[in-house]
């Protein structure tokens, strides 16, 4: 009886062990988890969110290759990669723009995946989309977190420093705004983002 008791006993530390080590715990364990497409993380429709109508940026190489190969491209992507703020910077000499992932951290300590696309062709203009993951399903709480998303004249930057998103000017012609230049900033308080009239 005591050698099954042990037995169970070592059976249910090592299936907690299992499950703890494939929890993600950094910003690039996230992304090399997302969903092979935009489709896979519940709630979500390819056009409901602007800037992500032909899904992410680099899903384009991943229809038919293998998880290994899947990753190694996935890797060769990433140009600033900033585990301690939870930050990385995307690109690619395919895109005529980049991508940016960031970790936001709840109260209750679980984290939203924040994921902003960015096209410039010429002007600059883009998308977000704020998503959790919890056993081992992703969900879209972009309307619930950030409902803020339908902006004109640009692109959202993620905070590499700091729990603020700002939206930038993108419009290169100077006509609706200072190419460049803060539209908006909307501050992160550990449940949604809260836009500057609220603050």
């Amino acid at each position: 009886m005591r050698r099954i008791i042990i037995t169970l006993l070592l059976l249910f530390i090592l299936a907690v062990c299992t499950v703890a080590q494939t929890q993600p715990r950094t910003v690039t364990d996230f992304y090399l988890i997302l969903p092979g497409s935009i489709n896979g993380i519940q709630g979500t429709q390819d056009s409901e969110i602007p800037g992500f109508e032909n899904d992410f940026f680099f899903y384009a190489n991943e229809r038919n290759e293998s998880r290994d190969a899947i990753g190694k491209y996935r890797k060769a992507l990433i140009k600033i990669e900033d585990i301690k703020n939870g930050y990385l910077r995307l690109e690619s000499n395919d895109w005529k723009g980049w991508a940016e992932i960031a970790l936001f951290k709840k109260a209750d300590g679980s984290y939203v995946v924040g994921i902003s696309q960015v096209t410039c062709e010429p002007n600059c203009t883009g998308g977000i989309l704020f998503t959790t993951y919890k056993s081992g399903r992703w969900k879209n709480v972009t309307q619930q977190v950030f409902p803020y998303s339908s902006q004109p004249h640009g692109y959202y930057q993620l905070p590499r420093v700091g729990t603020s998103v700002v939206r930038i000017c993108g419009d290169k012609s100077g006509n609706s705004c200072v190419f460049g230049g803060e539209l908006a900033e909307f501050q992160w308080n550990r449940e949604e983002f809260v836009p500057p009239s609220a603050r």
